[in-house]
C-alpha cells in the first residue's frame, strides 16, 4: 500500500484551497464570506483527519497480515496431575462448639446468726486466703449468751431435782393410801361387829356411832390421799414441760455461744471479709463470702440440632482464650435442659469441671468459655475435605475404556461438616465433611481435591501412583484455553 507523507498532504490542501478560490467569483455578500472563511480553515483540518484514519488503517491491516500463528492443542490432548482422596466408609466423631460463662457449684455469704462486737479476726483472714471447713473467720462478743446459757443450766438442774423429789413424794403418797386403805378395812370390820352386838342386845347405838365416824374419817383420809396422789402426773408432767423449755432455752444459749464464732462451712477461697476488730455486726448480716473454686460449673450453649447426639457423660473440652490445642479444662455433661432457645436456636448443657483450686491455670467463676463436644457417629461415612464439595458433587477421577483416567462429576449430600485433624488422610487439612449414607461416590472412588477451578467433566487427568505422574510442559500447555 502507498504511503503519503505530511508534506504531501499539506501540499495538496494548499493546492486545493487555490482551485477553490479561483474557481468561484468574488461577492460581495458577507455571508459569503464568513463562509468561505469557515470553509478554509475547517476543510483542510478534515483532510488531514482522513489521511491519518488511512494510515493507522493500512499499519493495522499490515499488523494483522504478518501476526505469527500458534498450534492450539484441545484441552484433553495431555492429562493433568491432580491430588486425591480415596472415597472410603470411615467412622467419624462430630464436634458441636459453644460457648458460656463459669460459674461455682459451692458458695456462701456466711452471715452473722447472732449479733455482737467482732472482739478476734485471725491475722491471715484477708480476701484470696484459703480456708478450711470450720477456720474461723471472726469472733464475736458472747458473754451474754453464755450468761444465758449458765442461766437456763442452773433452772434446768432444779427441774431435775424436783422431779426427782416428785418420785419419793409419789412413792410415800402410794404407801400412805395403802395404810389408809388397811384402816377402812379395820374400821368396817369393827363396825359390822358392833352391828352384830346391837342385834344380839348387847351393845348401845352410842357406841355404834363412835365406830362409824372412824370409819367415815378413815374414808375421807383415803380420799385425801388418793387425790394428791392422783394429782402427782400432772404435776410431774408441768415440771417436765419446764424442764424441756429451760433445756431448750440452754441449748439455744449454747448455740449462741457457738455462733458467736462464725467459721468457714466448706473449704474455699474467701472473696471479700466485710468486718473488721472493733465492728458491730448485727443478725443476718454478711460477714465474708467464700468460694469453692475445686468444682465449677458451666452453662453451655451449642446448636440446637446437637440434642440428638450429645448425651450426660460426654467430654467436654474447654478453653479460656480461642479453642485450638490442649484444652484449659476438661469436663463432663451432667445436665441438658429439656427446652431449646428459640431465639438463638441453641440448648444449654450443663459442665461439670473439678479442678485443683491451687492449679495457675484454674478457671475462676464468671470466666467465658469455649466448649466443644466430641460426639460419635453411629454411622460409617465418607470424609471428604469440605474444599472437594462443590455445589452439591465431587469430581471423581474413574478409569474409561482406553485405560486412561477422566473427570466425572458425582452428585452428593453433606450430612454434616467439622473441624479436626485426620493426619491420615491428610495432615494440612483440619475442614472436612461428611456424606450422607446413600449419596456418596462409589467405594474406593479417588476424588479430586486439587486444581478444582480448572478441571471440568470428561477431562483426562492423573494421579498420584499412576505409571506417568510427572507434570510436564505439554500438560500444562494442554490445558490453555
Amino acid at each position: 500500500m502507498p504511503t503519503i507523507s505530511v508534506d504531501d498532504a499539506y501540499t495538496g490542501r494548499m493546492r486545493l484551497a487555490r482551485i477553490l478560490i479561483e474557481d468561484r467569483p468574488l461577492q460581495s455578500n458577507p455571508k459569503s464570506d464568513r463562509t468561505k472563511s469557515i470553509l478554509m480553515v475547517f476543510l483542510p483540518r478534515f483532510v488531514v483527519c482522513v489521511v491519518l484514519i488511512m494510515i493507522a488503517s493500512g499499519i493495522v491491516k499490515g499488523m494483522i497480515a504478518t501476526k505469527s500463528t500458534s498450534e492450539k492443542k484441545p484441552p484433553q490432548s495431555n492429562a493433568i496431575l491432580i491430588s486425591t482422596i480415596e472415597s472410603v466408609h470411615r467412622p467419624s466423631n462430630r464436634l458441636w462448639s459453644g460457648y458460656g460463662t463459669t460459674r461455682t457449684m459451692s458458695s456462701a455469704d456466711i452471715v452473722a446468726e447472732v449479733a455482737g462486737r467482732v472482739i478476734d479476726r485471725p491475722n491471715e483472714i484477708e480476701v484470696g486466703h484459703h480456708v478450711s471447713s470450720n477456720d474461723l473467720i471472726v469472733r464475736l462478743d458472747d458473754s451474754d449468751y453464755i450468761n444465758a446459757f449458765d442461766a437456763a443450766r442452773q433452772a434446768v438442774k432444779s427441774l431435775e431435782a424436783q422431779i426427782d423429789g416428785m418420785m419419793v413424794e409419789e412413792e410415800q403418797m402410794q404407801l400412805q393410801v395403802q395404810f389408809a386403805s388397811q384402816e377402812i378395812e379395820a374400821a368396817k370390820r369393827d363396825l359390822d361387829r358392833t352391828d352384830e352386838a346391837i342385834a344380839a342386845g348387847a351393845g348401845s347405838a352410842g357406841e355404834r356411832d363412835v365406830k362409824l365416824a372412824s370409819y367415815l374419817r378413815s374414808q375421807r383420809e383415803l380420799s385425801v390421799l388418793q387425790q394428791q396422789l392422783d394429782l402427782i402426773p400432772s404435776r410431774r408432767t408441768r415440771l417436765e414441760a419446764d424442764l424441756s423449755l429451760q433445756s431448750a432455752n440452754m441449748r439455744i444459749a449454747n448455740e449462741q455461744v457457738e455462733r458467736s464464732s462464725v467459721r468457714a462451712p466448706f473449704p474455699g477461697e474467701l472473696q471479700r471479709i466485710d468486718f473488721r476488730e472493733g465492728d458491730w455486726v448485727g443478725v443476718g448480716t454478711r460477714v465474708a463470702r467464700v468460694v469453692d473454686l475445686s468444682r465449677l460449673e458451666i452453662p453451655l450453649k451449642v446448636p440446637a440440632s446437637a440434642s440428638t447426639w450429645i448425651k450426660k457423660g460426654d467430654e467436654v473440652r474447654l478453653w479460656v482464650k480461642a479453642p485450638g490445642g490442649q484444652p484449659d479444662q476438661v469436663g463432663k455433661i451432667m445436665r441438658i435442659a429439656p427446652e431449646a432457645d428459640s431465639s438463638n436456636r441453641s440448648i444449654t448443657i450443663y459442665v461439670e469441671v473439678t479442678q485443683d483450686a491451687n492449679d495457675i491455670n484454674r478457671l475462676l467463676p464468671g470466666q467465658f468459655v469455649h466448649g466443644r463436644v466430641v460426639t460419635s457417629d453411629p454411622h460409617d461415612r465418607v470424609i471428604l475435605p469440605r474444599r472437594a464439595v462443590q455445589a452439591n458433587h465431587v469430581y471423581a477421577a474413574t478409569m474409561n475404556g482406553e485405560g486412561t483416567r477422566v473427570i466425572e462429576v458425582v452428585p452428593v449430600k453433606v450430612a454434616y461438616s467439622f473441624e479436626a485433624q485426620m493426619p491420615e488422610l491428610d495432615p494440612m487439612e483440619s475442614q472436612w465433611v461428611a456424606l450422607e449414607v446413600g449419596y456418596e461416590p462409589v467405594e474406593n472412588s479417588l476424588i479430586a481435591v486439587s486444581l478444582l477451578d480448572q478441571i471440568i467433566e470428561g477431562m483426562r487427568v492423573r494421579v498420584d501412583g499412576d505409571p506417568v505422574n510427572k507434570v510436564t510442559s505439554d500438560d500444562i500447555e494442554g490445558t490453555n484455553p
